[in-house]
């Protein structure tokens, strides 16, 4: 390097350590560098080290000189760790990077080196693993509030499966779906259904395969369904079925943005879902690019009514828990964003609910697709598409009305929408980037729908109520 220890360096060793350091991290510019995140250090090492007063023997300057190099290297160890870490920040980011006419702030590029996931052709099972809280989780406190002082003060809070002697993982179960606690599922927790509302286990759909297989060798590869095969039969119309109207959101939140810059703009995004509400409430809300639910529910004064789930991506979903009870839920793997926008894969999330008043069952799957936009990402859209479907399939009981929202990062005219379109009733679509966000049930009765508009996100909210 050019310039000796702690002297202020020129613009050219600057550059020159950046790229050194940050592997050619320059183009993040100065406004990224300019804020202490990069400490730019460098050592002339012919010049040597500032030397004390006094201090003429050769050997006292060659250990002082020692000791500054290692001082330099240790510093410059420290900006490796640093910059790894900005690259980890950047690479985790669930944001959705923009094509150019979407782009409306600056950010910072994506630097991470594309992950690949093993070639096993098995969906990878991307949940939430099951954890017990512990003392110093947000989690373990909420849970040991609950079992002091919430089933004691506010039973009508909790299931009615839920009692005072009830086990610590019981209560962490409770409290799996509360936007606040954010409890994991706690491992080896048995499932409870309130004994009004017991429908027994059911057989899944089942997926019926051609025997064809899309993007063979890929760890997303896909059977494609057999010709006949398709989620477009609704329940209600088997005889005696009871109707039940379900009102539906999917809303892309634009979080990096609208949270991560603006603050929130004054909550515009939950006074949106708020002023929707009426007169009816929403049912289920599917939300991509979405880092804090609990925000969202606050905003909209929401709190206390709904449940939440948090999904892997930034995907959430939230339900009315004063009207439907949570059964099961997961998320999945589904695609793979392709190299030139790659940043990482992309799932499914779903909850299974059961209405409290008909007895009612719903599966709820909330998607935010790969990009690039239309392309269907590394894996295609054929195969992102049969990798959707199988997993409602599995998911799915005899019985259910399903209901898929999201983002898909396509449009009518790709792949992944018609090979959706195909096989379920595409309800309504919005108009946001060429119509990515959209709904999907097996069932075809549409009482209402419309656009909410955007609430601040770069995407509208998109409201669809079915009878079910």
């Amino acid at each position: 390097f050019e310039q000796k220890l702690f002297e202020k360096p020129s613009a050219v060793a600057c550059d020159r350590t950046r790229q050194m350091v940050c592997g050619n991290m320059a183009e993040l510019g100065d406004s990224a560098f300019g804020n202490g995140l990069l400490v730019c250090m460098v050592v002339d090492p012919e010049a040597g080290s500032p030397q004390s007063p006094g201090a003429d023997s050769d050997a006292g300057a060659s250990l002082r000189h020692r000791r500054h190099r290692l001082l330099a290297g240790g510093l410059t160890l420290a900006g490796l760790v640093a910059c790894g870490a900005l690259a980890g920040l950047v690479a985790s980011s669930e944001a959705e990077p923009e094509a150019p006419s979407r782009i409306t702030v600056a950010r910072l590029p994506g630097v991470a080196v594309p992950r690949r996931l093993a070639s096993s052709g098995n969906v990878q099972n991307v949940g939430v693993a099951c954890k017990a809280a512990v003392p110093g989780d947000q989690c373990h406190e909420k849970v040991q509030w609950a079992m002091q002082h919430g089933i004691r003060e506010h039973r009508d809070w909790y299931p009615a499966w839920l009692t005072e002697t009830s086990s610590f993982a019981d209560f962490q179960l409770a409290l799996h779906d509360d936007p606040v606690a954010l409890c994991p599922r706690p491992c080896g927790a048995q499932e409870h259904t309130d004994p009004e509302n017991s429908i027994g286990l059911l057989p899944s759909v089942g997926y019926e395969t051609s025997g064809r297989v899309v993007s063979q060798g890929m760890w997303c590869s896909a059977p494609e369904p057999a010709q006949g095969w398709a989620l477009n039969g609704c329940p209600m119309d088997a005889a005696g079925a009871v109707a039940t109207e379900v009102k539906i959101l999917t809303y892309n939140l634009f979080w990096w943005n609208l949270f991560g810059i603006r603050r929130g703009n004054g909550g515009s995004a939950g006074r949106l879902i708020a002023e929707a509400s009426s007169p009816a409430k929403f049912d289920v809300m599917g939300f991509q690019e979405c880092e804090g639910i609990a925000k969202v529910m606050e905003d909209g004064g929401l709190i206390g009514e709904y449940g939440a789930l948090v999904g892997p991506h930034a995907m959430c979903v939230a339900f009315r828990k004063t009207s439907w009870t949570l059964l099961s839920d997961g998320a999945q793997d589904v695609g793979e964003d392709r190299n030139d926008q790659w940043y990482g894969t992309r799932a499914v999330m779903w909850i299974r609910l059961q209405n409290k008043v008909t007895n009612s069952t719903l599966l709820f799957v909330n998607h935010h697709g790969p990009l690039p936009v239309g392309t269907g990402g590394r894996c295609g859209g054929e195969a992102t598409a049969y990798n959707v479907l199988k997993i409602i399939a599995s998911e799915a009981r005899t019985g259910d009305a399903v209901v898929l929202v999201g983002d898909f990062n396509a449009g009518p005219e790709s792949q992944t929408l018609q090979h959706l379109d195909s096989r379920m009733n595409r309800v309504y679509s919005g108009s946001s980037f060429g119509g990515v966000d959209n709904v999907l049930s097996n069932c075809a009765s549409v009482v209402g729908s419309r656009n909410l508009g955007s609430g601040g996100s770069d995407h509208d909210a998109l409201e669809v109520t079915l009878r079910i």
